[in-house]
């Protein structure tokens, strides 16, 4: 359809040959392109093959009455919004309320008036066109977003990326109110990113109130929506849902595949809301449209983030409800049994192994937590222990560098002496500042876990120079009936005195192990054969 009543096309549909032609006629004096039908099968055919821009029908036709053909226009979305008027004679106002309902857009009483008609004609026209003019215009603007959009480079961050999203669609739309959500562990919402015309963009980081979250993700849930915005006018207004100048926001899911992530809202302001029912639709065309691009270009970050912030939530509920508890290992000599001393080691009670666990808080960034937890659970539960022999107790270097201060003061509390134990099979970068950290730290030893596994542990052995070293239980195991391994025990034996340290070897079972590690030089050990990891009771 052209954008002016001039060059429109409209179909008039009668089966009273006379009333048809005065009414063609009329039109087209008026300057208007008239196609005509007998009845309603001919109408829909050409109304589907030609372009038409409004419909004049008659209500009582034959066959297909006129409130038929109305439902039939409106089921197909061609012709879903194609202006329809109505025609009644007095009789029929049945008719049209039937065919008002159906949707059709007015109607005219017989004997019609032709001026009367061609001035409703030209009007819906007018009306028509005008809408059109927007609908191309709001289409234009969108797909643009769109296209910056899909060009945009997005960032690996969520927080950084929807920054960027919320600063291109300040600048590309009309919007006054611009949000990305983004769904948290335990169905939180947090405000990555929004713009508020008075404020503009910033980052938020702030986590909505719950029963605010479960509404919008309900409706999130159940799809796209829009609606108009309660405004509270006080420092508890929601930002990202509401704002002082917004009266209506649309929100659309942000999808990682079929997994919902984030919520994109958008508002407009009340300056816009002469046409209520065009903006809505406007806005949640949009709101749909940036949302499904957003979905592809950073659905997989959101969720992402999304899973490593539900996994920090379930290890720090690890922590604060006290879900692991301290087991102790007795250090002794071989040769007599008597413990020198004991290892500090957790168990998480639900069964989740010690290093898996340990390296799942390291990745969330929660390492240096659960270390400190563990630390002070095990000094607090080792006071307990026999007053004889040091107390073992593992940490990483990392631990050491960043947290020297809070293990000085854990040291410094404790009666026992304390013998600091590095957990990493990995190289040290920076040597001497450990060493710095470890001599505040002022722990009374230093042990090295599993000598013999890498070279790691070896190069912290002659840059550390520890009080003891840990022959791994890889060599351990079995050696009485390996020679290699004998061989290879006598050298890291020899390897630890040149050191000046003392070697204790893990994983001990059997009685023959024992008296084989005695005859090589190694005098200390702890494993089963001397007793379990246990709790204090």
């Amino acid at each position: 359809m052209a954008g002016t009543p001039r060059a429109a096309s409209v179909l008039v549909v009668d089966h009273d040959a006379v009333t048809r032609g005065l009414i063609t006629y009329a039109l087209r004096r008026a300057g208007l392109k008239v196609i005509d039908a007998e009845t309603g099968k001919a109408a829909l055919h050409l109304v589907l093959t030609k372009t038409i821009a409004l419909v004049i029908l008659d209500v009582a036709m034959p066959g297909m009455p006129g409130t038929d053909i109305v439902q039939a226009l409106r089921i197909r979305p061609e012709t879903a919004t194609l202006p329809v008027l109505l025609m009644t004679g007095s009789g029929d106002y049945d008719s049209v309320v039937e065919g008002l309902d159906a949707g059709a857009d007015d109607f005219l009483p017989k004997p019609v008036r032709l001026d009367e008609l061609v001035a409703r004609v030209q009007a819906h026209l007018r009306t028509q066109a005008a809408w059109s003019g927007v609908v191309e215009a709001e289409l234009r603007i969108r797909a643009g977003v769109v296209a910056a959009l899909g060009r945009l480079v997005i960032p690996s961050s969520p927080e950084d990326a929807a920054e960027a999203v919320v600063n291109e669609l300040a600048k590309r739309t009309a919007s006054d109110l611009v949000a990305v959500l983004q769904l948290g562990a335990g169905d939180q919402l947090h405000e990555l990113a929004t713009y508020d015309r008075a404020v503009g963009v910033r980052r938020c980081g702030r986590t909505l109130p719950a029963a605010q979250a479960r509404t919008i993700l309900a409706r999130a849930r159940s799809g796209p929506w829009v609606d108009e915005v309660q405004v509270v006018g006080s420092a508890d207004a929601a930002p990202g849902i509401a704002s002082a100048s917004t009266e209506l926001s649309a929100g659309a899911p942000i999808y990682s595949g079929d997994d919902l992530v984030g919520i994109l809202t958008i508002g407009v302001g009340r300056s816009l809301g002469r046409s209520p029912l065009v903006h809505r639709a406007k806005l949640l065309a949009a709101a749909i449209d940036y949302a499904n691009v957003l979905s592809t270009r950073t659905g997989s970050a959101f969720a992402d983030r999304r899973d490593i912030a539900a996994t920090r939530a379930r290890l720090r509920s690890v922590v604060t409800a006290g879900r692991f508890h301290p087991v102790f290992q007795r250090i002794v000599e071989l040769e007599t049994g008597a413990i020198v001393g004991f290892e500090a080691l957790t168990r998480f009670d639900d069964d989740t192994p010690p290093d898996q666990r340990f390296a799942e808080a390291v990745a969330a960034g929660l390492g240096r937590d659960f270390e400190l937890a563990t630390m002070r659970a095990a000094l607090d539960q080792a006071a307990r222990l026999p007053a004889d022999g040091f107390l073992s107790i593992n940490v990483s270097p990392g631990f050491v560098l960043r947290g020297h201060r809070q293990l000085r003061q854990l040291v410094a509390a404790s009666p026992r002496r304390i013998v600091l134990e590095l957990t990493e099979h990995v190289p040290i970068a920076d040597y001497a500042s450990v060493r710095k950290a470890l001599a505040r730290i002022g722990a009374s030893g230093l042990a090295i876990d599993d000598a013999g596994a890498g070279y790691a542990s070896l190069r912290h052995v002659l840059e550390l120079r520890p009080a003891f070293a840990k022959l791994d239980i890889s060599l351990v195991r079995g050696i009485d009936g390996d020679d290699l391994r004998q061989a290879l025990a006598t050298g890291l034996q020899f390897f630890a005195f040149k050191s000046g340290c003392r070697l204790v070897a893990e994983g001990v079972e059997t009685h023959a192990e024992a008296e084989t590690l005695q005859r090589l030089g190694i005098l200390l050990g702890q494993g089963y054969l001397f007793g379990r990891p246990e709790r204090i009771a």
